[in-house]
């Protein structure tokens, strides 16, 4: 074959394989997307029964024990992304964000899922330094508290139930290499909260919040009108959380509470103690 045969033929399967690229990641299924977050979370977090792509789809997501566990538990709903440049993001919700704080690299990842956003939840991801800067909108996601049993002990056992409310006030997250760098700061609200264990209902209202400075801190605290009274602090650092608290009652209460305390940590009379190391 004479050389300027060869020309044609060259930049023919070059342009072959550019457009079998391009076809492959923007066809790419929902189901790369569910396996790589299963792997992520170590089998905790799953995107059940995936359809559509890696750029619009919808997954049923559950929490799970872990690679062992038979069982998941899911939303009452589908989850539906949309993932797009954010050059070509027509969000409404996209109206909150400043658009000059994002460059040509920047995705805008759309959620809505029907039983936990009342409006459609845009989140940014561009480059930082060497990693992924993640930014959430601000916003609340309302998820019932009896999803956590899905994660297995000690929450299968005390089954809770009652409502959380996740608030974002400026949080962001920094993913690098295998660092998860928190920024801002994240409310977690735990609304007329009550267990099989009980039968006092509800036990209280809490709340836990995460507030990253020089190191992230967690601090949780209970409404003044809460049957059980919970406290405590602590730190996330090199991927872990250490935290030490306190559970108790009203003394005419421990009694009545006695199974719950004895499944929240080490028993003192009407107290117990809590701790994640």
């Amino acid at each position: 074959m004479s050389l300027p045969l060869q020309r044609p033929v060259l930049l023919a399967l070059l342009g072959g394989l550019a457009g079998a690229l391009i076809a492959l990641l923007t066809l790419a299924p929902a189901f790369w997307l569910s396996k790589a977050i299963g792997f992520l979370s170590h089998q905790q977090v799953l995107l059940q029964h995936p359809e559509g792509t890696l750029w619009r789809g919808s997954a049923q997501l559950a929490l799970s024990a872990g690679p062992n566990s038979q069982l998941a538990l899911g939303l009452p709903s589908r989850l539906h992304w949309q993932v797009k440049p954010w050059a070509l993001s027509f969000s409404a919700a996209s109206n909150e964000l400043e658009p000059n704080e994002y460059g040509v690299f920047t995705l805008a990842l759309e959620l809505q899922a029907p039983c936990c956003l009342e409006h459609p939840l845009l989140i940014t991801i561009k480059p930082e330094g060497l990693g992924l800067l993640v930014t959430p909108q601000r916003g609340q996601i309302k998820l019932p508290a009896h999803w956590l049993e899905g994660l297995g002990a000690p929450w299968n056992t005390l089954q809770p139930k009652g409502l959380l409310t996740l608030e974002n006030h400026n949080f962001q997250v920094l993913l690098q290499k295998n660092l998860v760098s928190p920024r801002g700061t994240l409310e977690l609200k735990i609304d007329q909260l009550s267990s099989r264990l009980s039968t006092v209902k509800p036990l209280g209202s809490y709340s836990v919040i995460l507030n990253s400075q020089s190191s992230p801190q967690i601090e949780l605290s209970s409404q003044a009108n809460s049957r059980l009274r919970l406290s405590g602090k602590g730190q996330w650092g090199q991927g872990r959380l250490h935290f030490e608290g306190l559970a108790e009652t009203a003394p005419s209460d421990e009694d009545t509470l006695s199974n719950l305390l004895n499944v929240l940590g080490q028993r003192s009379g009407h107290q117990a103690q809590l701790r994640i190391d």
